[in-house]
Order: C-alpha cells, then structure tokens, then sequence
C-alpha cells in the first residue's frame, strides 16, 4: 500500500504539481489586487487549487500509462507504469480520483458557491484534453505542443474567473504559455530517440532536429521581446517607468533565455536537450516572481 503510494507521488512529477500550485497562487495574488494574501482564507482558491493539482497530477498518470514503452527507451531507469505499477492498477487510479475531482467540482461550485459553472467547465475540459492529448494529440506535430501550452494558461484564468482579470494577468498568460510552448518543443527533441521506435509524429521527427532549434531561435527571441511589452505598453499608457521589472525580468528571465539559446546553438545530440527543458523549467519560477513587479 505505502509502496504503491510512493510511486504515485513520484508519477505524479510533485516538482511539475508544486509549480502548478505556486503559479496558481502567484496568479491568484495579481488577481487579488496584489493586497495582500487575503486569498488564502477563501475556501474557493484551497478548492480550485486541489483541483488543478490533482487534475496535474493525474494528467502525468495518463500520460504514462500510454507512454511507457517509449519511456522504456528514454528513460529506462524512470519508467514506473508497467515495471512497478501495473496498467490497469493506474488506470483504475486514474479513473477514480478524476471523478472524485469533478464530483468535489461540481459539489462546492455549483451547489455550494453557485454559479462558478466557468471553474468546473474549465476542470472538466482539462481533464478530458489531458487525456486525449496523452492517447492522441501528443503524436501530432505542435498541435500536443500548443495544447498544454494552452492548459497552463488556463491555470492562470482560473484565478481571473475566481477574483478579477487585469493587465498583469493577462501578461502572465502570455509568458506561461510561451514558456511552456517553448519547454514542450525541447522536450520532443530530447524524446526523439523513442519517439521515431513508435512512429510518432512530433515537430522534430517531422522537419529534423537542426530545423527545430531554428523554430526554437524564432519563438526565443519572440518570448525575450515580449518581456519588453509590459514596460512599453504601461509607459504609453501611464507614463511609469517599470524599472524594478525590466531589471528583474533582465537578470531571472532574458539572461537564461539567451545562455538557453547560446546552448541550443552548440547542442546536437536529444541529450543536450534534456538541460535546456529543465532550465525552462526553472524560468517558470523566476518568471513569477518578476511579473510580481508589474506594478
């Protein structure tokens, strides 16, 4: 039993959930006005918050149930579904604490809080693009790509819908899905080896690796002149120099971006990806904490 849990957790990717959680938080935050955490004493944010890392959580459970043979090549040391964990014991898993998720959903935002049909909708159609996504999409090229991109966004909506939506949420949505699009497109090039053993039909298989890294240079230096936009557009607008965010947003996010891209030039083999995707990973996080600053 507390074997099986333990797997579970590390299935689960908790750093990938934990990130969920903190940007949720961190967006919620922004919607609150930024005035203050009272937030944090409103059962909706624990709610939707339980939801958003369970549905996570679970996404990841999904997705290895239908990736462990080309796991089993990628990474042959991690690999859980059908080595320690039977299919069908994640499966039943899987099913269960989904529909506890919606069934908890629908119980507080339709019955209790009413009228947070938008929150249980957006559960909903997380959990099923997860799934079709797991059993479909993520063999296409850049469809999979663009849609967790578009999952992670809606991390960050779900807490305009609970409080306000506002220009700073808006920036947020923008650098959590470029972030994400850009970390998802790596990651095809460092899974390239098991991928072409199943046919599967991702960006790299289909154009190569070297004229991937070119589409990854395009979205890069899109992503760093969209940092610029926040401090253009509030200066137009409110004639405020955003000092404390360009020079945060400079040293936690472009700095990395352009040692990532430096990288990307002098890397060839999918091994060489598997840094760069954790280095997004870690601009998520500094990412959040720069556009506290848009104010």
């Amino acid at each position: 039993m507390f074997r099986d849990l333990k797997y579970f957790f590390l299935l689960s990717r908790p750093l990938n959930v934990l990130i969920s959680f903190v940007s949720f938080g961190v967006a919620c935050f922004i919607a609150f006005y930024k005035s203050g955490f009272g937030f944090l004493e409103d059962m909706s944010f624990w709610v939707t918050a339980f939801c958003i890392t369970t549905i996570a959580a679970t996404g990841y459970w999904i997705n290895d149930v239908y990736d462990f043979r080309i796991d089993r090549i990628n990474k042959p040391n991690h690999t859980i579904v059908n080595a320690i964990l039977s299919v069908k014991k994640v499966l039943t898993a899987y099913f269960f604490v989904t529909f506890v998720v919606m069934g908890i959903s629908i119980t507080y935002f339709v019955f209790i809080k009413e009228d947070y049909y938008q929150i249980v909708f957006i559960n909903l159609l997380s959990i099923i693009l997860l799934f079709v996504y797991a059993s479909y999409l993520k063999h296409i090229s850049v469809v999979g790509n663009l849609l967790i991109a578009f999952l992670v966004a809606l991390v960050i909506i779900l807490a305009g819908y609970l409080y306000n939506i506002n220009h700073e949420l808006m920036y947020t949505i923008a650098f959590a899905f470029q972030i994400t699009l850009l970390r998802e497109i790596t990651k095809d090039i460092e899974d390239i080896k098991g991928d072409l053993q199943f046919n599967l039909q991702t960006l790299p298989i289909q154009i190569g690796i070297r004229a991937t890294k070119k589409v990854l240079v395009v979205l890069y230096v899109f992503f760093l002149i969209s940092c610029y936009m926040p401090f253009l557009i509030n200066y137009l607008n409110e004639h405020k120099f955003l000092w404390t965010y360009l020079g945060l947003s400079f040293l936690l996010v472009q700095l990395p971006v352009v040692y990532n891209l430096i990288m990307l030039h002098k890397s060839f083999q999918p091994g060489d990806f598997s840094i760069q995707a954790r280095y997004l990973k870690y601009i998520i996080i500094t990412g959040i904490v720069t556009i506290l600053y848009l104010d």
